[in-house]
């Protein structure tokens, strides 16, 4: 039995029955960049102002860090090494690695460094009070600039992390195989080039490289490989399957959404297609996801994509799970593999899986990931608006 959550599964999604009145109203844009925890469709990666975040109701460390990342992400989604130069040039210190625990909700901010991040995040003289206020509320009378709970934390990360699998079972990470016409222009994609290069083979490379690299770094004892879909062999199904990318270049995305029966459709991207995007069937509903681009130059700019994020039991071999990371365009793709690894947003984002699926085996969501300036910003769950849709089901 699918089970939504209602406060978040309204959010973003239309009712659609037309898919030409679906494209005609995504390609409309706001003229000032609506609050993120309105109803409605973004239209720019341009999440509005840092002095729109209200934390007077903010009441534990986590809370207070979460609107700390909702003032980065308003500001341009600045990294940590950007954060730590603007501070520097306003004479304060702003540490990476203090700066990543912060954000992340795993570290008490001092008042003068939560201060200095809000400069540097653009929030107004005007609302300091209001956030100083919240300081006192949540810190004050506990020591300063020291971990919250560290040793819960650390254990609760042990025990729960999405990415640890049980010992001695082999993950396979798998991609999308980029079709020979596309990849024919590259000389070190041909098997007889002296320079072969057999990665250009696969779609989503960055997404690929980065979850192999961390699930290895969670698991250095299993045995985790990838391969194409097309190199894959029947034992391999029998793996944790890790599958990376959408229905358009991995037949295995195309073909697992059918076999688990997930309630969302993704067509494939193609130049006749009618629609692009996510579509969600909820009842007697049809809601429908869809990233935002535009025409700029002659090309078109990637400003807003849609990301889905599946864990489910492997239908080949029950002991072993499924997940699914895709997006639209490969940004999407490399948003929804990073949401759960990421130092500032992935410990949120697990917590708030924990709370929302506790024991269920299988569950998914789709959220908007923002692109600025060519980066993809990920997702963070606990931001109102920027989990669109989201599920479990008992097993």
């Amino acid at each position: 039995m699918n089970i939504c959550v209602p406060s978040l599964c309204h959010r973003g999604g239309r009712k659609e029955t037309n898919p030409a009145s679906a494209r005609a109203e995504v390609g409309q844009h706001e003229t000032d960049p609506p609050d993120l925890g309105h109803d409605v469709t973004m239209s720019r990666a341009q999440p509005g102002r840092s002095d729109e975040v209200d934390p007077s109701n903010a009441a534990t460390v986590a809370q207070l860090a979460a609107l700390l990342r909702r003032c980065r992400l308003r500001a341009g989604n600045p990294g940590l090494r950007e954060i730590e130069r603007l501070g520097k040039r306003r004479g304060n210190a702003l540490p990476r690695s203090t700066v990543a625990r912060v954000l992340s909700g795993q570290r008490r901010p001092r008042r003068d460094l939560m201060l200095a991040l809000l400069d540097v995040f653009g929030v107004p003289d005007t609302h300091i009070g209001s956030w100083a206020s919240a300081w006192e509320r949540v810190v004050a009378g506990h020591p300063d600039d020291i971990d919250v709970d560290s040793d819960s934390i650390s254990e609760a990360a042990d025990e729960y992390d999405i990415w640890r699998f049980p010992e001695n079972e082999p993950v396979i990470i798998t991609c999308g195989q980029i079709p020979d016409i596309t990849s024919s222009h590259v000389s070190a994609a041909d098997p007889r080039d002296p320079d072969y290069v057999e990665l250009l083979k696969y779609a989503d490379p960055d997404a690929l490289v980065h979850l192999f690299g961390h699930i290895r770094a969670l698991n250095p004892a299993h045995d985790v490989k990838y391969l194409t879909a097309d190199d894959m062999q029947p034992a391999d199904y029998s793996s944790h399957l890790v599958v990376v990318g959408g229905s358009d270049f991995n037949l295995l995305t195309r073909d697992m959404f059918s076999t688990l029966q997930l309630p969302v459709k993704m067509p494939l991207r193609s130049p006749e297609a009618e629609w692009l995007g996510f579509e969600v069937v909820d009842g007697d509903e049809i809601r429908r996801f869809a990233p935002i681009l535009d025409d700029a130059y002659g090309s078109q700019i990637l400003h807003e994509d849609v990301v889905l994020f599946f864990r489910g039991v492997n239908p080949v071999d029950r002991r072993r799970t499924i997940t699914i990371c895709a997006g639209l365009y490969a940004r999407g793709t490399l948003a929804a593999a990073q949401c759960l690894t990421d130092p500032l947003v992935g410990p949120a984002n697990q917590a708030y899986l924990r709370t929302k699926v506790g024991d269920n085996r299988h569950f998914g969501f789709i959220a908007r990931a923002f692109v600025i300036n060519g980066t993809v910003a990920l997702p963070d769950l606990t931001i109102p608006g920027l989990c669109l849709y989201e599920w479990t089901r008992s097993e």
